[in-house]
């Protein structure tokens, strides 16, 4: 298929989470800006709300039914060893001023929040924001479980803010709450445990193709064909795919394709997700006939182990 694929044999449990933005995680797509009027703006303010929504998800394991036992301690120490990645926009103050004040107020919100050993494992430039334009930044994180049993079951459980909402309607993704329904094509994150790998991988249309279609849609559509095959090859399916980056070229052109092609075509199984807009100084790549790629998928998904002996 063209595309490379790394194993990773976890140890314990991993927490794999969406990427935070600083509106409510509920919220409605395709996207309503009136949604997001009444939060601050400023950069200090959304690097919190970003850091206190990582924390709240964590925080919600223990309402979700895991198939491994946290003990007492293992979210607090989980916590405090939160990993995290922060994408931070051009617009405004520009990326420079913007990464700064990232980094200077991720130093004091981690301490409040319980996450004072923190590690930020990168920072990335961007342009606009999927959720609204406004916002600057987006945030990843991880934890390991640490001292919570691996098990005997290869999973990837859903983990919910179960506090956030009324209701939900897990076959359609779709949340009740407040008397809104809001359809989500994405969770606040993935439980990983058992005896399975973890791959990872990227790809595009172009993935094994000298070209790639002209349409940011039909790119869409075939790099979900290409994401299908490459599970098969792996012995996984869709139910595997715990975390999913979109990088994606012009916002504004491909976001309906992107947050809404797979539930159209019946994979409604939301993901632990973040949509990205490439910038200049980090671009998605070309076809190698020259077709620019509209979008680039970076996966995460849970496979079967490799048999003793198999290449």
């Amino acid at each position: 298929h063209g595309v490379h694929v790394e194993r990773l044999r976890p140890s314990c449990p991993l927490l794999l989470l969406s990427g935070a933005t600083p509106g409510p995680f509920y919220h409605s797509h395709p996207h309503d800006p009136s949604q997001f009027d009444h939060l601050h703006f400023d950069m200090a303010s959304q690097v919190r709300a970003n850091l206190k929504t990582v924390r709240d998800i964590l925080d919600a394991l223990g309402e979700n039914e895991l198939p491994f036992h946290l003990d007492g301690g293992c979210i607090e120490r989980s916590r405090r060893h939160a990993q995290l990645l922060h994408w931070v926009s051009n617009r405004g103050q520009g990326f420079a001023a913007n990464a700064r004040v990232t980094a200077d107020i991720s130093r004091a919100a981690c301490k409040e929040l319980g996450m004072g050993l923190a590690t930020t494992l990168a920072t990335f430039e961007t342009s606009g924001n999927v959720s609204d334009r406004r916002f600057l930044i987006e945030t990843f994180a991880m934890f390991g479980l640490e001292g919570a049993e691996l098990g005997q079951t290869a999973e990837t459980v859903r983990v919910d803010l179960v506090s956030q909402f009324d209701a939900v309607d897990e076959e359609s993704s779709v949340y009740s709450v407040g008397g809104q329904r809001h359809f989500m094509p994405y969770v606040p994150a993935y439980a990983v445990c058992g005896p399975a790998d973890l791959a990872l991988f990227s790809l595009s249309a172009a993935s094994g193709e000298r070209s790639a279609p002209r349409s940011g849609e039909e790119q869409v559509h075939l790099a979900i064909d290409k994401l299908l095959r490459v599970l098969s090859t792996l012995g996984a399916t869709f139910d595997g795919v715990a975390l999913l980056w979109n990088r994606v070229a012009d916002l504004d052109a491909h976001e309906e394709a992107v947050l809404m092609s797979r539930a159209r075509r019946g994979l409604t199984r939301p993901l632990a997700e973040a949509v990205l807009e490439v910038a200049d100084a980090d671009p998605n790549s070309h076809a190698p006939d020259g077709t620019p790629l509209a979008i680039e998928y970076i996966v995460v998904a849970q496979v079967p182990r490799r048999r003793a002996g198999s290449d």
